[in-house]
C-alpha cells in the first residue's frame, strides 16, 4: 500500500510539472534525474558580452550579457519546478563562486555585477572543474554538470588545446556549452571541434536553435531548449535535436 501510494505521489508530481512548464511526460522524468547532480555555471563577462544581441522570440533587442541573465533565470525556474536546489556559478574573470537557489539571489548578484569587461580565460575556468582532485556542489559523489555560457573562443587556449581539454576531464562530469552569440564561425569552431566529444553537448543561441531543429521537423519550444542545455549533454535524444529527424511514429525526437 505505502508502495502504491509513493506511485501515485511521483505520478502527481509529474502531471503538475508537465502543466508548469508545457512539456510532455517523458521529458520531465528525464529532468528529474537531475536531482543529485551537482551544476556548476561557468558565465562569460568578458567585454565582448556587451555586444547588441539578436531579436528572437524570448529576446527584445539587447546585448548578449542581458541574454545570458534570462536564460539563467529561466534555467533556475525550471530548476525549482523540478525540485532541483539550484546551481553554483563563477564568471570568468571573477575568482568567487555564487550560490544560486532562487531567481532573486540570481538578480541581485547581477545588481551588483559590475559592466562585463575583459578576455575569456575559459581554459583556466574550465581547469578548475574538470579535475578528478575537484569538489563543489552538495552531491559530492554525484555526477556534474558543467553548464558554460559563452560568446567567443577562449583567450587562454587556442581551439584544440580545449577540445583536450575538454576530452580529458574527470570521469562522471557532463559539459554543455551554451553560444551567446549569433556568431557562425565561433558556433562553427565549437560544433565541430568540441561537440563532437562523448558527454559534451553545444547549444545555439534559441533563435538558431530552433531554426536548426526546425529543419529536422523538430519543433523547439523555449523550455525544450532549457531542456538541452541540462540534458544535451547525457542524453542523446535531446543533444540530436539538431540533427536527427523524428521517427515515424513520433518518438523520442518529436518534441514539441
Amino acid at each position: 500500500m505505502a508502495q502504491e501510494k509513493e506511485v501515485i505521489g511521483v505520478t502527481e508530481r509529474v502531471q503538475r510539472m508537465q502543466q508548469e512548464l508545457d512539456l510532455p511526460e517523458e521529458t520531465v522524468r528525464d529532468l528529474l534525474t537531475c536531482a543529485g547532480m551537482n551544476i556548476l555555471v561557468l558565465a562569460d563577462d568578458s567585454s565582448s558580452m556587451q555586444a547588441v544581441s539578436c531579436t528572437s522570440d524570448v529576446y527584445a533587442p539587447q546585448t548578449r550579457w542581458d541574454e545570458l541573465k534570462v536564460t539563467l533565470e529561466k534555467l533556475v525556474t525550471m530548476m525549482l519546478v523540478v525540485d532541483h536546489a539550484g546551481f553554483e556559478l563563477k564568471f570568468f574573470n571573477d575568482p568567487e563562486w555564487f550560490d544560486i537557489n532562487t531567481v532573486q539571489d540570481l538578480k541581485e548578484l547581477f545588481l551588483k555585477k559590475p559592466t562585463p569587461k575583459g578576455m575569456t580565460p575559459l581554459a583556466a575556468n574550465l581547469q578548475l572543474v574538470l579535475s578528478s582532485s575537484y569538489s563543489r556542489g552538495d552531491f559530492p559523489e554525484g555526477d556534474t554538470l558543467v553548464l558554460v555560457l559563452t560568446d567567443g573562443q577562449p583567450s587562454d587556449t587556442n581551439m584544440a588545446g580545449l577540445q583536450r581539454l575538454v576530452d580529458n576531464r574527470a570521469p562522471k562530469v557532463w559539459v554543455s556549452f551554451v553560444m551567446c552569440t549569433e556568431e557562425d564561425s565561433v558556433v562553427d569552431s565549437y560544433d565541430k571541434i568540441i561537440d563532437p566529444l562523448k558527454g559534451v553537448d553545444i547549444c545555439d543561441d534559441y533563435t538558431s536553435e530552433k531554426a536548426t531543429c526546425a529543419k529536422k521537423k523538430n519543433d523547439l519550444s523555449y523550455n525544450m531548449y532549457l531542456v538541452k542545455c541540462l540534458l544535451g549533454s547525457r542524453m542523446d535524444k535531446y543533444g540530436h535535436l539538431d540533427s536527427h529527424k523524428p521517427d515515424s511514429e513520433g518518438g523520442c525526437c518529436t518534441l514539441s
